[in-house]
Order: structure tokens, then C-alpha cells, then sequence
């Protein structure tokens, strides 16, 4: 079984990693030809409107996702009673969200964001159709649904530049986004094979406690991650939302991907191994030190190259999105290391520590940005914002020790990738100073970083980097 379960870990994170680094390298492309055809306000009414929809989903969003994978005992009939539930909940939340259109459009001043609010919030209720993807996730069925979530994507962004193209503007965000979700529903049961049966009620009161935790949590981290979006539209307007969008989506987007992998692949099954603390250990360190191997000097690249990236491919209009997108890979960097730590944390159940964690990072980031917003702008808050990451990031690891009853386990397993990104990002970011072309010294960059990192990941884990090629042989002789 623990052979069995390894393979399954281990295609899982493979499939998942490699399905989300498409899914983020095509949506970064998509990205960039829709920001050379629209405007910086017609990304920042659209992230707008996106913010009213996680609120509103935030207050209500139950962990059942969670609390199902979590479970070991749960049957199908009380699957298919929190199905009903989720979906008629998120009905109601929808139908509040499309009235209730005028009053955020009022509060972020932007009178055009108010039939945009009532479309998109259609995604919430689009949402509950991705349920038997819970599923799959549980069954260690990674490859289906990261198939349902690349073709949607492209579909709705082939979709949205065609629009874009002919002239519907902001529009072409929005419908992106329906079509996206709507497909990833269809495919989701297509891929799934799962109905509904005959709903039972009983016996879910324990989920619905796990959930709770959960709720608080995503309540808490809507705040967290979403505070900095809110302050920016509603004093700073849409064309620095816009600017802040392009961003936060290349810097801190990557660390909700990882997150996105490792609570899909690890949670459900480091679950089945909660009750057996040396396994659960020992493979979790290693997953660990395997994953942030490669994310941490990812992100160090990211934060060295973030200007000359940003002009190379978006244009000289969103420059000022590469002055953000170095501090704001930071907090990626920061939510990517969290995020890993609370998989973990998630599979043992302890879910009040994720909770508690959201609710620190919120306390430490919203005293910060509220001082430093009217003297700095929007560098203030994102600022405030990497405060808040920190405290969070520290905490977690704290917890983190403590579940896996291993001290300084969260530091010792990313010591080696932390060197690594320190000695890579220092030489890179200097190319920063050279009077060389951007896109010259952008290429430079990456070749730099490259070899750095293959050297340094040569030397400091030289096990790890002979395993990973021998294994990459044995694949090509078969």
C-alpha cells in the first residue's frame, strides 16, 4: 500500500505540477496579447468585480471540498447531500451578488462595473458544476481533471482574444471567464462519471465542523490576500488596479498554483498516512525539499527580472507593473512556502491553525498599508502586504514543527533552495543596473539564473539532482 500510494503521490504532483505550469505559462501568453489590445482600466474593473465575488463567496464558503477529501469514512449519499447543499448555496449567493451590483459599483466609484459585477457573478454558481473534481482529487485522479482545466482554458482565451480583437473590450475579460468556468463544469462530470444519488443528511455534522474551521479561514484569507485589491479601487482607481492585477497575477498567482498541486495531490494522500507520524514525516520532508527546490529560485528569478520581464512582453504602458512585481514575488514567495507547510497541516486536520494563521497575517498587513497608503500609493500597500505574508509565513512554520513533532523541520527542508535563490538572485538583479536593452539584458538574466541553478543544485543536493537524472534515463529506455 505504501509503495502504491508513493506512485500515486508522486504522478499526482507530476501531473498536477505539469498540468498547472502549462495552464500558467499559456495564461501568461493569453495575457499578454489581451494586454496589448485593452486598456489597464479594463483589467482593473474586471479584478474589480472579481474581488465582489470572492467577498461574497468568502462570508459563505463552507470546507467541504476539504472536509470530503479529508474524511475517510464518508458515504455517497452524504457526497451527494453536500453537493444539493453547495449548489443551492451558491445560487443564493449568486442572486445576492447580481443585486447587490449597484451598491459595490457605489463603493468602488466605477459606475460601468455594475452589469460587469452581475455577469461574472454567474461564476459562482458556475462553480458548484466542478464538483465531482472533489472527487477525482480524492481518488488520486489528477490527470483527468488537469486535462478539463488546460482545454477550458484555452478555449475561453482563443475566445476572448477574437473578441478583444473585434472590438468588445472589457468584455472580452468577462466572457473569458463564463466560458472558462462553464466548460470546466461540462468537462468536470464528463471526466468525473459521477451523478448525484439520493441525498443523506445524516452523519455530516462532523464535516460540517471541519468545514466551519475552513470557512473562518477562507473568510480571514479573503481579507489577507484580497485587502490590498479593495483599498487599491476603491482610493487609487482602476488603471493602478489594472496595473496591480498584471502583477499580482505573475508574482503571487505561482504560490496559488503551488498551493493549487500540493493540497491536491498531498492532502488527500498524506490523509490516508495521519495516523503515522514517522511515514507522514519523512515524506512530507521530502516533498517539501523537493518542491521548494525549483519554487524558490523561481520566484528569486522572478523578483530579479520583474522589470525588463514586464517591458519585454506587456509593453512599455504597464511598466510600472515591473516596479510592483518585485516586491510583490516576495509575497508569492512568502504564500508559496505557506501554502506548502499547510498542506500538511490540512491533512493531520488541524485546520483551526490555518485559520489563525489568516487571521495574524491580517492584523500584521492592514495597520501597515492604512500608515503607509497616503505617503507611498500603491507601493505602500503592496509593502504592508509582504508585512502580513511574513508574520503568516512564520507562524504556519511554527505549527508546522509542532504537527510533524520535528524542530526546525520547515527551515532545514528549504535551507538548501534558499541558498541556491540568495547567491542566483544577487548577480541577476544587478543586470538591473547595466545600460543595456532591456530585452538583451533580460536574456542575459535568464541565462544567468539557469546555469547558476543547475550548478548550485549540482553541488548542494547532489543526491537529489543524481536521483532526479537517473530516474529521467530509466523513463527514456523504456
Amino acid at each position: 500500500m505504501q509503495k502504491s500510494l508513493k506512485k500515486q503521490v508522486l504522478n499526482g504532483i507530476v501531473w498536477r505540477g505539469s498540468a498547472d505550469v502549462i495552464r500558467q505559462i499559456l495564461q501568461i501568453v493569453f495575457t499578454i496579447v489581451l494586454a496589448r489590445l485593452l486598456t489597464k482600466g479594463d483589467f482593473g474593473l474586471v479584478a474589480m468585480a472579481l474581488i465582489v465575488n470572492r467577498f461574497v463567496k468568502a462570508m459563505t464558503s463552507i470546507g467541504f471540498g476539504t472536509a470530503i477529501i479529508q474524511s475517510q469514512e464518508i458515504t455517497k449519499g452524504q457526497i451527494s447531500a453536500i453537493f444539493f447543499i453547495q449548489t443551492a448555496l451558491n445560487l443564493a449567493i449568486t442572486i445576492v451578488v447580481f443585486f447587490c451590483s449597484d451598491l459595490a459599483a457605489s463603493f468602488f466609484n466605477e459606475p460601468k462595473l455594475s452589469p460587469i459585477i452581475q455577469i461574472l457573478s454567474l461564476i459562482i454558481f458556475l462553480k458548484s458544476f466542478r464538483f465531482p473534481i472533489i472527487l477525482l482529487r480524492k481518488k488520486m485522479d489528477f490527470k483527468s481533471f488537469s486535462l478539463a482545466e488546460i482545454i477550458s482554458m484555452i478555449i475561453a482565451n482563443v475566445i476572448a482574444i477574437i473578441m478583444a480583437f473585434t472590438g468588445f473590450g472589457v468584455w472580452s475579460l468577462v466572457w473569458r471567464l463564463i466560458i472558462q468556468w462553464s466548460l470546466i463544469g461540462l468537462l468536470a462530470f464528463y471526466y468525473g462519471k459521477w451523478l448525484p444519488t439520493r441525498p443523506v443528511f445524516t452523519g455530516i455534522k462532523p464535516l460540517f465542523k471541519f468545514g466551519l474551521n475552513m470557512l473562518g479561514a477562507n473568510f480571514v484569507y479573503f481579507f489577507a490576500e484580497n485587502m490590498i485589491g479593495l483599498l487599491t479601487g476603491r482610493y487609487l482607481g482602476k488603471d493602478v488596479m489594472g496595473l496591480f492585477n498584471i502583477a499580482f497575477n505573475l508574482a503571487v498567482v505561482p504560490a496559488s498554483k503551488i498551493q493549487s498541486v500540493l493540497t491536491s495531490v498531498l492532502t488527500p494522500g498524506f490523509s490516508k498516512l495521519q495516523y503515522q507520524l514517522d511515514k507522514f514525516r519523512t515524506n512530507y520532508y521530502k516533498a517539501l525539499r523537493y518542491t521548494s527546490l525549483v519554487f524558490i529560485p523561481f520566484m528569486a528569478m522572478l523578483m530579479a527580472t520583474g522589470n525588463h520581464l514586464v517591458l519585454t512582453f506587456y509593453g512599455v504602458k504597464w511598466e510600472a507593473a515591473g516596479e510592483l512585481l518585485t516586491i510583490l514575488a516576495m509575497v508569492g514567495l512568502l504564500r508559496g512556502l505557506s501554502h506548502i507547510l499547510k498542506s500538511a497541516i490540512i491533512a493531520k486536520g488541524e485546520s483551526r491553525i490555518i485559520f489563525i494563521s489568516t487571521i495574524i497575517e491580517l492584523v500584521a498587513s492592514l495597520p501597515l498599508m492604512y500608515f503607509l497608503m497616503p505617503k507611498y500609493g500603491i507601493v505602500g500597500l503592496v509593502i504592508g502586504y509582504l508585512v502580513g505574508a511574513m508574520f503568516g509565513w512564520i507562524y504556519t512554520a511554527y505549527h508546522y514543527n509542532k504537527v510533524i513533532e520535528f524542530k526546525y523541520a520547515a527551515f532545514n527542508s528549504i535551507k538548501s533552495a534558499l541558498i541556491i535563490s540568495v547567491v542566483i538572485f544577487i548577480p541577476v538583479y544587478l543586470f538591473n543596473y547595466f545600460n543595456l536593452n532591456y530585452k538583451t539584458a533580460l536574456m542575459f538574466q535568464i541565462l544567468l539564473g539557469l546555469t547558476l541553478f543547475l550548478l548550485l543544485a549540482k553541488i548542494l543536493e547532489k543526491e537529489l539532482f543524481i536521483d532526479l537524472l537517473s530516474k529521467l534515463k530509466k523513463r527514456k529506455l523504456r
